[in-house]
This record gives C-alpha cells, sequence and structure tokens, in this order.
C-alpha cells in the first residue's frame, strides 16, 4: 500500500513541476544568453567575496525592527490572532540588484501572522512554500492548532515576493518573482529573507518568546536551513530549533534536473552554463555551504519517498550535513501521505529537550 501512495504522488508533483516552470516569472530580467556564462561567473566572484562564511558580509545583522501591530480578533484555544507589518530595511549586496529590488515596493515590507497565548512560550516560525504566504491557507497546511495544543505560539511569515508582497493582485502572482530566472533577484531574495527573519525572532523574543524555531516546507524548508546555518541559539535573531519539510537545499541541482529538457536548458548548455558553475552562483545562501549553528539534537529533517518537485535526494544531503536520520513519509510534495507521524515525533523530540510550553487542553 505504502508503495502505491507513493507512486501515486509522485505523479501529481510531476504535473505540478510542469506548472511552476511555466508560471515561474516569463517576464522577468534575464541574462542575455550571448554573455550568459561571462556574466554568471562575476556573480560567483562578486557573491563568493567573503561571503561563504560565518558572520557573512551577504548577511548582516539587522536592527529591531519598527513593528506595526494589528490584532485580528481571538484565535482557537484562547490565542490572540495578530497581524504584524514591518519595513524590510534589507539593502541588496550587489550594486546591480539594487534598482531591480526597488521595483517592486509591496516587497519593500515584511508581513506575519501571529498565533499567541500571551503566557511567554515558545514560538514556531512557519515558512511556507513556493506560492504561498495565504495565512488562510498556511494555518491549514501547517495545522496551526495543534502546535498551539502543545505547547507553542505560531508566527506565520510572507516569504520575499509572495503574498501581500508579490506585485499586482492578479491570481498566480505569489511567487512568480521568487525564486527566478534572474539569479540575482534569486540570490538577493534569500539574503533579504534571512534579515527580515531575523528581525521578526528579535521582536518575538522582546515580546517574551521563551525560545524560536522555524518550521518550513520546500522553499520554506531551503530558507529555515539557511537560516541555521547564519544563527544559532545564542545569536541575535538567531534559531533555537530548525525542522525542514520536503525541503530543497540545491537551487542549482532543482533547475538544472527540471529542465532538462526545455529549450532553455539546451540553450544554456551551448553557452558552457553548467550545473556546477550554476552551485557557484548559489552558494552563498545554499543551506549547506556552511556548518549548522543550531544543536544536531534540536534539528529535524522530514520529507517523502515520492516527492518529485525537490526530491528524496535534497532532504538526504541536508539531513548528512546536519547529521541527523531523515523521518519519512510515503507520500510526496502535495499529497503528504503518511507526515502526520512525522511531525508528531518532531513534537516529542522538542518537547524531551524542554522546547515547548504549557499545553492547552480542547
Amino acid at each position: 500500500m505504502a508503495s502505491i501512495f507513493t507512486r501515486a504522488s509522485a505523479v501529481i508533483d510531476r504535473g505540478v513541476v510542469r506548472f511552476m516552470e511555466r508560471r515561474m516569472a516569463p517576464g522577468t530580467p534575464r541574462i542575455e544568453h550571448g554573455d550568459a556564462r561571462a556574466r554568471l561567473v562575476e556573480l560567483a566572484a562578486a557573491y563568493g567575496d567573503d561571503t561563504l562564511g560565518t558572520p557573512s558580509r551577504f548577511f548582516p545583522v539587522p536592527a529591531l525592527p519598527t513593528m506595526k501591530v494589528s490584532p485580528q480578533g481571538e484565535g482557537p484555544l484562547g490565542t490572540h490572532v495578530v497581524d504584524l507589518a514591518y519595513p524590510s530595511e534589507y539593502e541588496p549586496f550587489h550594486p546591480l540588484a539594487r534598482d531591480l529590488h526597488l521595483r517592486v515596493t509591496q516587497n519593500l515590507t515584511a508581513h506575519a501572522r501571529w498565533w499567541t497565548s500571551d503566557r511567554g512560550r515558545p514560538t514556531i516560525v512557519l515558512l511556507h512554500g513556493w506560492g504561498g504566504g495565504n495565512h488562510w491557507v498556511t494555518a491549514r497546511q501547517f495545522m496551526v492548532p495543534y502546535w498551539l495544543r502543545h505547547g507553542f505560539d505560531v508566527a506565520a511569515y510572507v516569504l520575499p515576493f509572495h503574498g501581500d508582497r508579490a506585485p499586482g493582485t492578479t491570481i498566480g502572482s505569489s511567487g512568480a518573482l521568487f525564486p527566478s530566472p534572474n539569479p540575482l533577484r534569486t540570490n538577493e531574495a534569500f539574503g533579504q529573507a534571512i534579515h527580515d527573519l531575523r528581525g521578526l525572532s528579535m521582536f518575538l523574543r522582546s515580546r517574551g518568546s521563551s525560545a524560536v524555531g522555524a518550521l518550513g516546507m520546500s522553499l520554506g524548508g531551503y530558507t529555515t536551513s539557511l537560516w541555521a546555518s547564519i544563527a544559532g541559539p545564542e545569536e541575535v535573531g538567531g534559531l533555537d530549533f530548525a525542522v525542514a519539510m520536503i525541503p530543497a537545499v540545491s537551487m542549482a541541482r532543482l533547475m538544472w534536473r527540471h529542465g532538462e529538457h526545455s529549450p532553455t536548458r539546451l540553450r544554456a548548455a551551448k553557452a558552457g552554463i553548467t550545473e556546477e558553475l550554476l552551485e557557484e552562483v548559489f552558494a552563498v545562501h545554499a543551506p549547506t555551504t556552511r556548518p549548522v549553528r543550531v544543536p544536531r539534537e534540536r534539528l529535524a529533517v522530514i520529507a517523502g519517498r515520492g516527492d518529485r518537485i525537490t526530491p528524496p535526494d535534497q532532504a538526504e544531503a541536508l539531513a548528512a550535513h546536519w547529521g541527523v536520520d531523515v523521518q519519512w513519509f510515503e507520500g510526496g510534495h502535495l499529497a503528504q501521505v503518511g507526515r502526520g507521524d512525522a511531525l508528531r515525533e518532531v513534537r516529542r523530540q522538542l518537547g524531551a529537550l524542554g522546547l515547548s510550553g504549557r499545553e492547552f487542553r480542547s
């Protein structure tokens, strides 16, 4: 029965991959093929200049953000729902990215929804996948009441160029610009995400959160893993624990693999572009570039055996880098059959470490 679920989930995922390839920013400025290799070599050098260690000048420490706090009413289990908005003070690292960054004014404000008990419990920051950013959907995908019941407050963060941070109001605009065919935008968006998340962590701690951790899915899993490599429990805006679910860890491998038979991939190969060159361009934010800064016992990787969007080898690479085992479920990226057991195990793991607060009973 498990193998049937795995195969069926894989079929669903393959169809979604084709949809994603069509939707990802057809109008985004790209590097022209005539000078593509030379430009990518230049970008790899620029983004690799004294940035690949920790601390890194690509990931500067943010200031405590000026937060707009908007109460939204009562939440599950006696919590309060609060919408947070704050200026994203991120400044692009690469000079050529600055105009590109400023064009999308919606993305210059960061957003999150916070379910708080006002009891100083640990807070889990939820990081959605590509195309997400709607709070209603995020709350259901991540089973917010489950975490509230078992001793955690929850904050759902909106990734750059997603949700209210996406340009325009058309259906399908969320995530169309990130990840992007333009490596400048992709790199800088990851830099911006970590900058904004560290600011959110600082705010949550200032409002009494006893610990701050992250649970990210897919693109959010990549971002969670990156955050864990930049700032740990003792660092400003850091993480006390990190859970990466169906994570990506190599943008280069995903782009190269999913575009295997596309005209763009064929033109790139003719221009001398390789997967290895793309790895160098994206190394500045790859979760496996740096040692993880969160203790191993506070880390978890969850993945689906039938996943064909972020295939199992992505999760295996992250788990090997972190020194942990993958907690597998039989489903895929979208049809996550069996993930409940893995999430329960993570919740028990965190509870045994004292990383949960007072539980609520409904």
